[in-house]
């Protein structure tokens, strides 16, 4: 691994640990469709400034109108989940991104099987029991699933995996500023056209000056993660930067302790059990 991919990673990992607070900071109560388009709309503009150290090509819009048509179902999904249940509880399913990157490369890519990755999916869903503690192992897990915001983020995770997967075929045809930038014009674009429809535009500024610096935080956490991560595509495989990545659900609960008070400590211990479960998904034998 290169100093820059290593670099690009591990700054991704600190910024997306933090990501999910500041988006639960920004969109708390607030309408989450007007949120998201704000959490996309900014970075924008934050990204521009990179266009002065990668070249231009239009064309490169066209190329990724679909995963911004994946990542704007997504990301309605995600802002809402994380504005309306615990942040320590729903997150962990975000490693959940690694088991549907696994079983889209073994049906595209054709991907080994072997005995690390069943135990790396055996301790996927073994951690999920720590999330929601019950007296009995089964009914932990049953709780878990029965969970709304749960259930949205196994939702989340998959499309998250489809939209990944495009990224890393596209950020080799296009530089990580300009893909990155597109998919952030597009994705607000998208958000936008449904505010039209649901008649929220008059929200829009409203929404953005009852938070201001929340705001601002989450939509600079959420372009510059998502750039580091393109920029460690460029020289690692994505079965090895998203997996690694997921520890960063680790520091999410931590933080969700600092800020929010949530009770933690079982959800800790899944979330640790979660990321090794999804490190190993990515070992080779």
């Amino acid at each position: 691994m290169g100093i820059i991919a290593n670099s690009a990673l591990t700054g991704r990992i600190l910024l997306l640990g933090y990501e999910r607070i500041a988006f639960k900071k920004a969109g708390k109560e607030k309408s989450s469709i007007i949120s998201t388009f704000l959490l996309f709309f900014i970075p924008t503009f934050l990204l521009l400034p990179i266009l002065f150290f990668y070249s231009w090509n239009f064309i490169v819009l066209l190329f990724a109108f679909p995963s911004a048509a994946i990542y704007t179902a997504a990301f309605l999904i995600y802002i809402y989940v994380l504005s309306n249940y615990e942040v320590s509880l729903i997150v962990p399913f975000y490693n959940f991104n690694v088991f549907f990157l696994l079983i889209l490369s073994i049906i595209f890519l054709e991907e080994t099987f072997n005995f690390l990755k069943l135990i790396g999916i055996i301790l996927l869903f073994l951690g999920t029991s720590f999330l929601n503690k019950e007296a009995r192992l089964l009914d932990s897990i049953k709780a878990v699933y029965k969970n709304k915001g749960c259930q949205l983020m196994i939702i989340v995770s998959m499309l998250m995996a489809v939209g990944r997967v495009i990224d890393t075929f596209l950020v080799r045809s296009f530089n990580p500023g300009e893909y990155s930038i597109a998919l952030y014009f597009l994705i607000s674009f998208d958000i936008f056209i449904i505010i039209l429809f649901t008649k929220k535009v008059k929200d829009i500024i409203p929404t953005f000056k009852s938070r201001p610096k929340e705001f601002l935080i989450g939509s600079g956490t959420n372009a510059f993660s998502y750039l580091f991560l393109l920029i460690a595509l460029t020289e690692l495989e994505l079965t090895i930067a998203e997996p690694l990545s997921m520890l960063s659900v680790i520091i999410t609960i931590i933080f969700s302790y600092i800020f929010f008070k949530e009770r933690i400590r079982d959800r800790l211990i899944g979330g640790i059990i979660m990321s090794i479960g999804a490190v190993l998904l990515i070992i080779q034998l």
